[in-house]
């Protein structure tokens, strides 16, 4: 699973956080010491999580900048404390639907864990609000094989155990084992908490109460205060006793708590159930943060926002389907809409076919459809229900096992042939539906939305937008009708299907993206859908052809693959695990437990708390476990098995037996897999050269027509009336290759570029490449590098110059990928060449002017000093 641009901001930002809440705990650990030694001073002890925050605040543009919106104020940290007063970090990652919020809450899980807590087990509660979410959460996390589950696997060594709330639980298995309990709010947040099983005697919650002794329940009362005890007329013991209850239990152990879309969490009832459990950490993750207001009876509590993705940080990374298209049709016969949308539907299924015949991935397009009834009883009355609808797609073609009925009675989705919509042996075309599909679904298959009760449901429509937003594989095609989703409404106003739309991607997070929205207030055009941009005239007729990255065999010229031409030519027989076994150390610090064990120790009997114990039996290293996390290196089984075998063989030569490997199985685990990727990186970087070396790989612009070509038009998603770039002049751009440019559609950064080269005398003509949609060169790595810019300039000697450019901001100076992309631009551009010999038969290029093609990387900070000089050298 490669990591996306925005997430690894995002897990930085975690890491300077965390770092900083462990200097600031520490401080906060050193007061409470004192105080406790001198009883009879009072000494406040510091809030370390708004220490925290306040540190981080002076740090300038760390902390998204929110602002009140009566008061237009800025929003403060905002404190959180546990049942029984303590301080309680808390922070919140806003992500947009299908910005991948499990991926970031299991990379941050193992990031608390190691950075914050120190260990490698303990107890995690993972909160979701829905039962469609806590399915797909439970079982991905319950798959060895998913890359969510393997990441919990990496943090904790292998001993994971994923639990929910009626399994049974014991105090050995948190001390051993990170454990997951996957819980529904709803199972956490009633009014009357003893009623629910969690808060009652079970007989299954074992070793985290006394024995049952007064003197020793009084103790642990005394320590933590909110624990639930019998009351005196439930006749089992006179005197307080703690119960055994998977509540109280979680109260002891103080739980990483992770809340899933964590706005549906702030109700006071929610709130104070949350930290009545007393976590140590909580993390929340959601779309639209949610605030709750102050009042005259209590303070205002908001979301502390740690960082915020945009809908354009993941556009630009290829998770979601944009440009959204709007077909509103006023005809009064639904049957008409419905056959729009299964012509368009046809549509993506046709270029779907195309895409995967071409050597794509397999995308079978679906559409959902919105009725206005579906019970049983409702089909009369001149409303549209679900049945006629299942009648009209028969008619067109379908076949029933195509279309499936999601609704309150009925859930075809559930039938084993339906329930991996993924799966090429899956027929499900169509899925209708009511509003059943509002949260917690999930299809990257899903493209167009025919919403038939678009007039009389408009609420439920908004939220049916975001089920066709996610994009297949999390990688745009390059397609444009597979890059896109599509909504057809019927016999509604399009005014309010058009603010419907903007509402459905605000409450998923996208509101930066509402400008973008087809048929928005202040476009230019009517028909809602993404404007052509046309090139200026005086290049209209120009063919221009940019080199690709080829791989050249005596029968066979094709694009350059990473996995089938590089990857697969790594000889791991190579590895040796010996060098990085040496660098082990001889006796690593012993990793402790993430949770303290109240426990009873003495002759006194004395409630201590220690670090919890490791129980022998899962003190193993498990070779096949270590084999299954370095596949997605090392993709050969039977290879990747030797490797752990000479693994094992070089440990024991350095003295580590089976129980000095069982207790650092995650050092040992970690450093192999840093000496693989450190492997692959040189050697697929050393291969890589020698095959552009020996003409296999070749990076020229070539004869027979294998080259990537400057399409005819663009396409913008601003409005027309939007305000354009201006140049050094103050007037727009004069060089670009096409027609507009729109300064919403450049950064800071890219804006300054595009003046330099529109100023420059000798650049012909410039365009701003689009990342993923256009040109890219592939290098020695996984995923191609997208420049910035393509322009043509005339060199005072008369040549004519191509140039790529890449630029990065100074922040990015001497980063692994600013370096990684500067290398394979340099040896590209050392290697490019033309072909001058056609083949037989064949034409030659119609711009065979013998320009040179360079590819650059360039800081801004160096942009005035260098880009000169890449202009005319």
């Amino acid at each position: 699973m490669r990591t996306l641009d925005y997430q690894e901001r995002v897990m930085k930002a975690l890491d300077t956080y965390l770092a900083e809440l462990k200097t600031q705990k520490a401080k906060a650990d050193q007061v409470e010491a004192v105080a406790a030694a001198n009883p009879g001073i009072e000494i406040p002890i510091p809030d370390f999580a708004a220490a925290t925050w306040e540190e981080l605040r002076k740090q300038t543009g760390f902390l998204p900048t929110r602002l009140d919106k009566k008061t237009k104020d800025p929003i403060p940290f905002s404190e959180r404390k546990d049942g029984i007063g303590r301080s309680v970090p808390n922070i919140t990652l806003k992500v947009p639907t299908g910005g991948g919020k499990t991926y970031l809450a299991v990379n941050s899980i193992s990031r608390i864990l190691g950075s914050y807590i120190g260990s490698n087990s303990g107890f995690v509660l993972w909160i979701v609000p829905n039962e469609a979410i806590y399915t797909q959460t439970l079982r991905r996390l319950k798959d060895r094989q998913d890359p969510y589950r393997q990441v919990l696997d990496r943090a904790a060594a292998g001993r994971v155990k994923i639990m929910e709330k009626n399994d049974r639980l014991d105090r050995r298995d948190i001390d051993a084992n990170l454990c997951v309990m996957v819980l529904m709010l709803q199972s956490a947040n009633r009014e009357t908490q003893d009623s629910l099983k969690m808060f009652r005697d079970r007989g299954d919650v074992h070793g985290f109460t006394p024995i049952a002794q007064q003197d020793k329940h009084a103790e642990l009362l005394e320590a933590i205060p909110n624990l639930s005890t019998y009351d005196h007329g439930d006749a089992v013991v006179p005197w307080a006793m703690v119960k055994d209850s998977l509540g109280n239990a979680l109260r002891i152990i103080r739980p990483i708590v992770v809340v899933d879309e964590g706005q549906k969490a702030v109700s006071e009832l929610a709130f104070k159930t949350l930290y009545g459990f007393n976590p140590s950490f909580v993390l929340e993750l959601t779309a639209t943060p949610k605030d709750v207001a102050p009042s005259a009876t209590k303070t205002g509590r908001y979301a502390n926002l740690l960082v915020e993705v945009t809908g354009k940080e993941l556009d630009q990374e290829g998770m979601i389907k944009m440009p959204l298209n709007l077909d509103p049709r006023q005809s009064s016969d639904w049957h008409s809409t419905l056959d729009v949308g299964v012509t368009k539907l046809r549509e993506v299924q046709a270029a779907a076919e195309a895409y995967e015949a071409d050597g794509g991935d397999y995308i079978r397009p679906i559409m959902l459809v919105q009725v206005e009834r579906t019970g049983d009883d409702q089909r009369e009355g001149g409303f549209i229900h679900a049945l006629d609808v299942m009648d009209r797609l028969k008619q067109l073609g379908f076949d029933e096992a195509e279309v499936a009925i999601k609704t309150a009675q009925r859930n075809d989705l559930k039938e084993p042939e339906n329930q991996d919509l993924l799966s090429p042996t899956n027929r499900v075309r169509v899925i209708i539906t009511k509003q059943a599909l509002q949260e917690g679904w999930d299809c990257p298959f899903a493209y167009v939305l025919c919403s038939l009760a678009a007039s009389s449901n408009m609420s439920a429509m908004t939220q049916l937008v975001g089920r066709i937003l996610r994009q297949p594989y999390a990688h745009k095609t390059d397609v444009p009708i597979l890059d896109e989703c599509h909504v057809v409404t019927h016999h509604a106003g399009t005014s309010d299907v058009i603010k419907a739309i903007k509402d459905g991607l605000e409450k998923d997070g996208l509101s930066d993206l509402v400008v973008t929205t087809p048929g928005g207030e202040g476009s230019g055009s009517k028909t809602g859908i993404a404007r052509d941009v046309a090139r200026r005239d005086i290049f209209d007729q120009k063919d221009i052809y940019l080199p690709k990255v080829l791989w050249v065999e005596a029968s066979e010229t094709r694009d350059f693959d990473y996995d089938t031409d590089l990857l697969s030519q790594i000889d791991w027989t190579n590895f040796k695990p010996d060098e990085m076994v040496k660098k082990l150390p001889a006796n690593p610090t012993e990793v402790t437990s993430q949770l303290q064990r109240f426990s009873l120790s003495g002759p006194d009997g004395k409630i201590v708390n220690e670090d919890g114990d490791v129980i022998s039996e899962s003190m193993v290293f498990d070779p096949v476990f270590v084999t299954r996390s370095i596949s997605d290196i090392v993709p050969n089984a039977f290879t990747a098995r030797g490797i752990v075998s000479d693994l094992l063989v070089a440990l024991d030569g350095v003295g580590y037996d089976a129980e000095k490997r069982g207790k650092h199985a995650g050092l040992i685990l970690t450093e192999l897999r840093k000496a693989l990727e450190a492997m692959r990186s040189a050697t697929a970087e050393a291969l890589f050269r020698s095959l552009v070396g020996s003409g296999e790989i070749q990076f020229r612009l070539r004869v027979d027509g294998r080259n990537w070509q400057m399409p005819s038009k663009d396409i913008t998603l601003q409005p027309s009336n939007s305000a354009p770039l201006l140049n050094d002049k103050h007037q727009p751009m004069a060089k670009s290759l096409f027609e507009l440019n729109y300064r919403a559609d450049f950064n800071d950064d890219e804006a300054k570029v595009a003046v330099h080269l529109d100023g420059a005398a000798t650049v012909t003509w410039w365009h701003r490449n689009v990342a993923r949609h256009q040109y890219g060169l592939q290098g020695w790595r996984r995923g191609r590098i997208y420049p910035d810019f393509v322009f043509a300039a005339s060199t005072a000697n008369g040549g004519k110059r191509l140039v790529a450019l890449e630029t990065k901001g100074d922040q990015l100076a001497g980063n692994l990928d600013t370096a990684y992309k500067k290398s394979v631009l340099d040896v590209l551009t050392d290697g490019f060449a033309w072909e001058h010999t056609p083949p037989a038969g064949q034409m030659q290029l119609v711009n065979d002017d013998g320009s040179v093609v360079e590819c650059a990387l360039v800081l801004m900070s160096d942009i005035d000093a260098k880009l000169p000089d890449l202009i005319d050298p």
